[in-house]
């Protein structure tokens, strides 16, 4: 995840610094024209991602599957999601933006069942796939690494769902905890993802925000990643907005970080992403008050809005970015 701006989120992510990007804006694969208009005249594009799943959930050692929290009650929560979805969904209509939403299909099975039209409020957005039950795939806090079997049950069965409910596509994967490896990104490919928005890179000199293939995974499989930059102070921070409603930063520092890369990445792509649920609640799973929901919303309202009117920038959806990437 400043006038006295409400404060902004920080999750310090993994960066991976084991990708090749020889191919990105090379004149083996783009015009020499076409890249010194992406260099001069492109603005930034910048996405507003959703990590639609339950409230304040966690990885449990023993299971596969996420709990909510306190996870001693061994099972989900969405009122928070809901919640938030909704009012989500509504301030990005207000302020004519179309986003790209990562849905666990568990989640969206559930939202469904509570009666909430999921197709008509997202028909303006990009509906990706978030997997089936926020999976721990790699085992890190289970202890029980996925097999290649159980992966591509998992991945087939999400993407099925969520084209039923939504009957269109689905493009986009970004994993739980944003962990990937070798065989989440092959069967990704076998099942006809068009791309993984996983990765945190650091963007600057070696990666101007543009997609890349998984080389590293021994893949053509295109990343669209997320960035992590530097604030004001020197330190690192990633572009995930889920400790905007911690108080652990302002949201001038995310606002920075957009004009920053603005002039360090034009045609490149900066990925915002949000957990509808930590609007209500914490981490812990613990309600915010009335006053700080209100500030929760000051916040990320105040981001969207200095965004719509900047200046050399355009919000756009990650699947369009890619087609629109591939056929320059």
């Amino acid at each position: 995840m400043a006038l006295a701006i409400p404060s902004v989120p920080l999750i310090l992510m993994g960066i991976c610094l084991c990708f090749r990007i020889a191919n990105y804006n090379s004149p083996e694969t783009k015009d020499p024209k076409k890249i010194y208009m992406t260099n001069i005249d492109e603005p930034l594009y910048v996405a507003i991602s959703l990590d639609i799943d339950p409230d304040a959930n966690s990885a449990v050692e023993g299971r596969h599957d996420t709990l909510s929290f306190p996870i001693e009650h061994g099972k989900i929560n969405i009122e928070a999601c809901r919640k938030g979805l909704q009012r989500i969904l509504e301030c990005l209509d207000f302020y004519d933006i179309d986003a790209t939403l990562f849905y666990e299909a568990r989640t969206a099975q559930m939202l469904i069942a509570d009666r909430m039209d999921l197709p008509g409020l997202s028909e303006r957005h990009e509906v990706a796939c978030h997997s089936l039950k926020h999976e721990d795939f790699l085992g890190k806090v289970s202890g029980m690494p996925m097999d290649e079997k159980s992966i591509d049950n998992a991945v087939t069965e999400a993407k099925r769902i969520l084209e039923d409910i939504f009957k269109r596509d689905i493009k986009g994967f970004r994993a739980p905890y944003t962990r990937i490896n070798r065989a989440i990104v092959k069967i990704l490919e076998q099942t006809g993802f068009q791309y993984d928005s996983s990765e945190t890179i650091a963007m600057g000199k070696e990666w101007k925000g543009g997609p890349f293939p998984l080389e590293m995974f021994d893949s053509n499989l295109l990343e669209l990643a997320l960035p992590s930059f530097y604030d004001a102070k020197g330190k690192r921070m990633s572009s995930y907005l889920w400790a905007i409603f911690e108080g652990r930063r302002v949201s001038g520092d995310y606002i920075d970080a957009v004009l920053w890369a603005r002039g360090v990445a034009k045609g490149g792509l900066f990925v915002f992403s949000i957990h509808p649920w930590h609007l209500y609640v914490d981490c812990q799973g613990n309600p915010f008050n009335r006053e700080q929901v209100q500030k929760n919303w000051e916040n990320l309202e105040y981001i969207l809005s200095q965004l719509k009117r900047m200046q050399g920038v355009q919000i756009i959806r990650q699947d369009n970015y890619l087609d629109q990437w591939l056929q320059s």
